[in-house]
């Protein structure tokens, strides 16, 4: 029993030298049994048990450092338990060494498994997009990021190759080319609408001024016509000039606020060539509302002069729970049945929707413009 247990315990311990310990103990068996006087079995008996004990706990101790020690087994367990694909080889392309995840990978991109590592890389590059050693390839609908790296070990050159997946940075890049595409899409568009707007506001103040001096020279000049028509007033060539020059000078003028003043000038130019202009009501207390109604007013008496040789002219303004309405009629002859607006009501008409409001034109059986706006609107 006891060279048994000494026998096993040399194997698996690896050490031969243990069962030379038996060479040295059987000569010193008799001299141990007659100094123990008859004691010498008991003896010996608790010896082996010890030594049993003795043995079952060396065996698992060097089990247990056995566990504990690196060994190349362990090491490639270890390797081909990682997510990250390692392949190690020569710089003739030998593979060393090479874990699962890799060996996978080129199965799955190749369908075989390659004996030599630069044969491998020199195929990935073939067929993906390379960087700066790093290479990234599409496998089903996942990416590969596959690096190589060259290291020496005692002076003699080696090669890592790495592949690691990196789907989700791929996707989340994708995901901000597509982002900034849209972006571009839309700066594009707000510049264009940026353009269209300052043209919009180009051609809207050439309109307003367009309108202006509509307004003036059809009013100055209707005056103007009503009394060379009219045979009593004495009119020279210095009266004519002095009255040019004060429609160069309206034109000029900057006409920003509004005052009865404007309606009581172009009250006594209209009674000054015999047409009566009768406004009812006060103007509404917003500045551009009533600059609006001034210039209707004006546009709406030019072309009664004008076109229906109107002698009254009536403008009634009203203003109830925050509306304001303004009502136009003429006393003139009018025989067509449908109307063109021309540039002055047009450019009234468009003024009006800027302001939230509405101004419609009624031609027959009497000419009447109409123009409604409500205080407070947002302006466009």
């Amino acid at each position: 029993m006891f060279l048994i247990m000494l026998i096993a315990t040399a194997v698996y311990l690896k050490q031969a030298h243990i069962t030379l310990s038996i060479c040295f103990a059987l000569p010193l068996l008799p001299f141990a049994n007659h100094l123990a006087n008859g004691t010498f079995t008991v003896v010996l008996f608790t010896a082996l048990i010890m030594f049993i004990i003795r043995s079952v706990h060396l065996i698992l101790k060097a089990s247990k450092l056995k566990r504990n020690t690196i060994t190349p087994l362990s090491v490639k367990e270890s390797i081909d338990a990682l997510n990250t694909g390692i392949l190690f080889c020569r710089n003739d392309g030998q593979i060393l060494l090479a874990n699962h995840c890799i060996s996978n990978l080129m199965m799955d991109i190749f369908n075989k498994e390659f004996t030599s590592g630069i044969k491998f890389i020199n195929e990935i590059r073939n067929i993906s997009n390379t960087q700066n050693q790093q290479t990234v390839c599409k496998v089903k609908n996942s990416y590969y990021m596959i690096k190589q790296t060259e290291m020496y070990i005692k002076k003699k050159p080696y090669f890592l190759i790495t592949s690691t997946n990196v789907t989700e940075q791929m996707n989340a890049m994708q995901e901000l080319l597509s982002l900034k595409a849209r972006l571009v899409q839309k700066g594009n568009e707000l510049n264009f609408q940026l353009n269209n707007l300052e043209t919009s506001c180009k051609e809207g103040a050439l309109l307003q001024i367009r309108t202006r001096v509509h307004d003036l020279l059809g009013q100055k000049l209707s005056v103007l016509l009503r009394k060379l028509q009219n045979k009593d007033d004495n009119i020279d060539a210095d009266a004519i000039e002095k009255f040019c020059n004060s429609i160069m000078k309206d034109i000029l003028s900057d006409e920003k606020n509004v005052s009865d003043k404007s309606l009581i000038l172009l009250q006594e130019v209209m009674s000054s060539i015999g047409v009566e202009l009768a406004i009812i009501g006060e103007m509404p207390y917003d500045n551009d509302i009533a600059a609006l109604f001034v210039e209707t007013i004006r546009e709406c008496s030019t072309n009664a002069v004008r076109h229906s040789l109107a002698t009254k002219v009536r403008a009634e303004i009203k203003s109830k729970d925050g509306i304001n309405s303004l009502k136009i009629t003429d006393d003139g002859t009018n025989t067509c049945t449908t109307i063109q607006l021309g540039t002055g009501l047009s450019g009234l008409k468009n003024k009006a929707e800027m302001l939230g409001g509405t101004l419609s034109v009624t031609p027959y059986p009497h000419f009447a413009v109409e123009l409604t706006v409500k205080e407070g609107e947002n302006y466009d």
